[in-house]
């Protein structure tokens, strides 16, 4: 099994079909931020409920102002909110504000800037077409229809729908508990001291944590491992006892520390993939105990945020039920050669891009150095150019999928 490596396409298969969707919970407006609908949300009346006004101005009766310049007498003041009491009549007009109610009568509005009051009476002095910046019953949707699709990714913007079809509360899928550990006796802490040369900053946790908030999920940081047999194994059977997913950094590759392969048969864990022909992220391990799933990425820093947007960004997204299951990918122009000296895997080259605005193109600039343990190169507008397997060399000019991986 060790040294059976499977394609990318059949890896991520398997982890989309493992996906199990999550339960529900009822959550109030302000909680539902970045969470995900488990519901369809509808309009609860018309919008607007009648005729409005588009503009401050004055409405008028059609008839009244096919010639112009009019002198129309001004009836009644109608703010934004207000019930009109009065009909209008010919050669009669009201002050309106944008938002206002459209009195009966009145079929037109006149904007305010071509319009002149003065003791009482206003003169119109252009004409507009009959129903001119008025906004009908139900323009914008009609009650009973789908504003919000289960499965949409609430921004500000669904808070403010729901709020406008008199939402408190909205169904929302339950975010799955992700507990990250990570591995290595070189590992330090962001605050500890660097007691000698070989250590190291803990890095993937903060780098896991902040993944794992952006794809939905619920991060408990468990803290990290020496390289120790059984302190590993204590701790991944823990994590797996109250934990919806685990992720591990580290101890998953062929080394003499790298124990993490052979401990978790031990703890129940079944085998669905181990290894996987891609570039960087070959040793990527997937595991079922139970309705539990552990990820076990592996420990270069590069390595592990391209493995965690390959399959677990995927996979949390997927058990939430959400409409984008993957990190936006875009085609994009190379605008340099690139090559590589091997091409049996998929690979995932960083790159830098910047998108042109006439042309409506993302330009694309493969980075030279693609080590997997520089993640200081993937700040910025970094994205990931997939290059295919088979696929030595790319010309510039040519497309290429690009993966945003900053984008939701």
């Amino acid at each position: 099994m060790d040294n059976v490596y499977i394609d990318f396409e059949r890896a991520l298969e398997i982890v989309l079909s493992q996906a199990r969707l999550l339960p529900s919970e009822k959550v109030p407006i302000f909680s539902a931020l970045h969470r995900v609908l488990a519901e369809d949300v509808l309009a609860d009346r018309d919008n607007p409920p009648a005729p409005v006004s588009a503009m401050d101005g004055y409405g008028v009766r059609f008839d009244d102002i096919e010639e112009v310049p009019v002198k129309l007498k001004v009836t009644e003041d109608i703010p934004a909110g207000k019930v009109p009491s009065t009909i209008l009549e010919r050669g009669e007009a009201v002050r309106i504000f944008t938002g206002s109610i459209i009195p009966k009568g009145c079929d037109t509005v006149v904007p305010v800037e071509y319009a002149e009051e003065n003791n009482g009476f206003v003169t119109i002095k252009r004409t507009f077409p009959r129903g001119s910046n008025i906004r009908e019953k139900g323009e914008d949707y009609k009650r009973e229809t789908v504003l919000l699709k289960r499965g949409t990714y609430i921004t500000p913007i669904e808070m403010g729908i729901l709020a406008s079809v008199n939402r408190t509360g909205v169904k929302v899928s339950v975010k799955p508990k992700v507990g990250i550990i990570t591995t290595g006796s070189e590992l330090v802490e962001p605050g500890e001291e660097l007691k000698e040369i070989s250590q190291i900053r803990n890095s993937n946790a903060y780098t896991l944590y902040g993944l794992t908030v952006e794809a939905g999920g619920e991060p408990v940081y468990l803290g990290r491992v020496d390289d120790d047999r059984e302190e590993t194994k204590e701790k991944l059977a823990q994590a797996l006892e109250f934990c919806d997913l685990v992720i591990t950094s580290g101890g998953i590759s062929m080394g003499n520390y790298d124990f993490i392969r052979d401990i978790l048969p031990e703890i129940g864990v079944e085998t669905l993939f181990y290894k996987v022909k891609v570039k960087p992220g070959k040793p990527v391990f997937f595991g079922r105990k139970g309705n539990k799933f552990i990820f076990a990425l592996p420990g270069f820093p590069v390595s592990t945020v391209v493995s965690f947007n390959n399959f677990v960004y995927p996979f949390i997204r997927k058990m939430l039920g959400t409409e984008k299951t993957f990190r936006k990918k875009v085609k994009g122009i190379l605008v340099k050669d690139f090559k590589r000296k091997k091409s049996d895997r998929t690979e995932f080259a960083r790159c830098k891009y910047t998108y042109d605005p006439n042309s409506r193109e993302y330009r694309v600039i493969p980075l030279r150095r693609q080590g997997s343990g520089i993640l200081s190169a993937m700040t910025g507008d970094t994205g990931l150019m997939v290059v295919p397997s088979g696929v030595k060399f790319m010309k510039e000019g040519e497309p290429v999928d690009l993966i945003l991986v900053k984008e939701n």
